[in-house]
């Protein structure tokens, strides 16, 4: 299924407005130097400028699936818009700590709804056996932005200072909310009124997540102290809570009973694993390079460089790879290489090279190419689209408490075995054996990860992953589907469609451009209908020739007329197709959401089979039979002499007692087996 051209309008506008709130969390980071000596602030005070972001952001999530089922795609984009360039300005012009860190906490309400808004629209709109090249491209948008934002913003604090920075923001966001209003679809939701808001779990929600995420930032800073602690239980308590009564609600604000599929719940939290990795590293790696290497801000910036925008690059074509093979082997594989990188950086000392250490880094983000986007892709498609924004908000929320959860730990065991070991090795050698074993906690929940993938991690469930000469992923859909494929070219007239059907006995074939590339589809149901009375419709072709052979315009007439179009303007246009890598499940909700009876089958764009519903029905009664073997056996019958053939199952001693039966009103003794035949008659 090919995208028009305001769709793609429509999401260019989505994705460029997530990348413009990435961009912005970026952007802070380098400024704090500047910020603290403005505002006369300290380094933990300053640090909630991106703690408190992080937490607005996390309790945003949940509330965003009630959203989504509320108002439409554009309201809610240009509202979460809206609500970012307000927090915007009021950080640019942050005439105070206060007004700043309150600019900042609006910022993140606005971007909270926005990322999953998109995320929801991109699975919704691209087809499956597209989403993972969907996601591949809004993964090089967003992973550009870090990539591109600390230089940025080091460039600007140089010359000017770091208002400018928000100034730049602000503006930025002011021509998306403009775009949005002429760009982005105003469609009422699909499952409008399904969600309400219960008063009560948003209390639970925002109260759990915030005190929770608190709590994780509060322990790698503090310690192991009992207001951190107390804080935390608190906050998970306040968080079973939320997850619990969303269960027992008729109408949850957030139906967390999408981790009940397990794909989806395996997909949530191997991504939750890296997205614990991902932030390690970009904590740990300029406290090493500053700290330890006494090397600027701008050079730690150049080191992450190449990695961030490798990343970039290799999201899309991850994609494309996730889309022709599936993810099995890609998340094997990027699982691996994050396991060996990370455990690279677990043995870093002083005397480490910059060029060392930029070549190990970038091997690690292209390993976070083939596990982030393509094992979230992969979950994703396992829910329905009617609960995919509810998949899309839990998935969000739970990668962000991983994320804050994750830096927890790492900050923690990083300061309490630099506070051990600096009294003994001195401070440099102290923060190093810190760096080290926050990085060696990160290599164990990678490994975790790793064994996760292999074990659980399948190209598609109910599938074997079989391989063709050309090592290419075969899917079941593959072997079952017709690969006799008769197609017409786009200037075809529909004389040439219905030589086609009657030579090759088919009823339909899909209309193909000059690349070969699906157009449109036609069946003889079109044709049909243009030489049918205008006045009924029928169900029944036979009928339909019948009522039109006698109608009065003339059958001859409209039949020439009807033989000189283009197949095209009498077929569908944009034909609703699958992937060759699709299962079968979603192959029979494609058939059935659109009462199709066949459906052309597509690899990398190009028509490779068509898939009936007989195909999947002929097979679905063999597979269950083979899986369910019976053999025939003879059940005595009526006085008559005929044999009654049956299959033994569990129901033997059932098919006993009704042979009982009919023996005594036959007035002979029973059969004492199912396979004895009675003296005197032939089987």
């Amino acid at each position: 299924m090919k995208l028009t051209r305001k769709q793609w309008m429509m999401l260019t506008v989505l994705v460029f407005g997530a990348f413009v709130t990435v961009l912005n969390q970026t952007l802070v980071t380098p400024a704090l130097p500047s910020i603290m000596e403005e505002m006369s602030v300290d380094q933990s005070t300053a640090q909630w400028l991106t703690t408190g972001f992080t937490l607005v952001n996390a309790i945003m999530i949940p509330i965003t699936a009630f959203l989504q089922d509320r108002f439409s795609t554009r309201r809610l984009f240009v509202f979460s818009m809206g609500m970012f360039a307000l927090g915007t300005l009021l950080a640019a012009v942050g005439l105070n700590f206060p007004v700043l860190l309150g600019g900042r906490l609006v910022q993140a309400a606005g971007a909270g709804i926005l990322m999953p808004v998109t995320m929801t629209v991109l699975m919704l709109v691209f087809p499956v056996d597209r989403r993972g090249s969907a996601m591949g491209i809004f993964g090089l948008v967003i992973a550009f932005a870090p990539a591109i934002g600390p230089t940025v913003a080091g460039f600007v604090i140089d010359q000017a200072d770091w208002h400018i920075l928000f100034y730049i923001i602000f503006g930025l966001s002011l021509v998306i909310i403009a775009a949005s209003l002429f760009l982005v679809d105003d469609k009422a939701p699909a499952n409008k009124g399904d969600s309400v808001l219960d008063p009560l779990s948003l209390v639970l929600s925002t109260l759990g997540f915030g005190l929770m995420l608190y709590g994780f930032s509060a322990l790698g800073s503090a310690g192991l102290t009992l207001v951190p602690l107390l804080t935390t239980a608190v906050g998970i308590v306040g968080v079973v809570w939320f997850f619990v009564r969303q269960t027992r609600l008729p109408h949850p604000m957030l139906r967390v009973d999408v981790l009940k599929n397990r794909r989806f719940l395996v997909g949530t939290i191997i991504g939750m694993l890296v997205q614990g990795a991902l932030l390690a590293a970009g904590i740990l790696m300029p406290i090493y390079i500053q700290s330890l290497h006494g090397l600027s801000a701008t050079v730690s910036g150049l080191v992450l460089m190449p990695g961030a925008i490798l990343m970039g690059v290799m999201n899309p074509i991850a994609g494309k790879w996730f889309d022709r093979h599936g993810p099995r082997r890609m998340a094997i594989v990027g699982m691996t290489l994050l396991t060996l990188t990370t455990f690279a950086f677990a043995l870093l000392n002083t005397e480490t090279s910059i060029v060392y250490l930029t070549v190990v880094y970038t091997i690690r983000m292209f390993s976070m190419t083939l596990v982030n986007m393509p094992i979230t892709t992969w979950g994703m498609n396992a829910l329905d689209n009617k609960v995919m924004n509810h998949g899309t908000s839990v998935n969000n929320t739970l990668r962000q408490v991983a994320g804050s959860l994750g830096t927890a730990i790492i900050i923690a065991v990083s300061t309490q075995v630099q506070n051990i070991a600096s009294p003994s090795f001195g401070a440099v050698e102290g923060t190093m054996l810190g760096i080290n074993a926050a990085f060696l906690v990160c290599t164990v929940l990678c490994l975790v990860g790793l064994v996760m993938t292999i074990a659980l991690v399948k190209d598609k469930p109910g599938e074997e992953a079989a391989v063709d000469e050309g090592n290419t992923r075969k899917s079941l859909l593959m072997a079952i589907m017709k690969t006799d494929v008769y197609s017409l070219h786009q200037d075809a007239t529909v004389e040439e469609a219905m030589r086609l059907f009657v030579e090759k006995n088919i009823s339909a074939a899909p209309i193909v451009d000059e690349s070969g590339e699906p157009v449109g589809f036609i069946s003889d149901g079109d044709i049909l209908k243009r030489l049918s009375p205008r006045s009924n419709s029928f169900t029944d072709p036979i009928v339909l020739i019948n009522r039109t052979v006698m109608d009065d315009e003339g059958y001859a007439e409209k039949l020439a007329k009807v033989m000189q179009m283009r197949a095209s303007e009498i077929g569908v246009g944009n034909p609703i197709c699958v992937s060759v890598h699709a299962d079968l499940t979603n192959v029979c909700r494609v058939l059935a959401e659109n009462h199709l009876k066949k459906v052309p089958v597509l690899e990398d764009g190009h028509i490779v089979g068509v898939i009936n519903r007989s195909d999947i029905t002929q097979y679905s009664m063999a597979a269950y039979l083979s899986e369910h073997p019976g053999r025939a056996v003879f059940c005595g019958d009526e006085p008559s002499g005929q044999m009654e053939a049956v299959v033994e199952c569990d129901c033997e001693k059932k098919c006993a007692e009704e042979r009982a039966e009919r023996a005594a009103r036959a007035g002979r003794p029973a059969e004492q087996s199912g396979t004895t035949r009675p003296e005197g008659r032939e089987g």
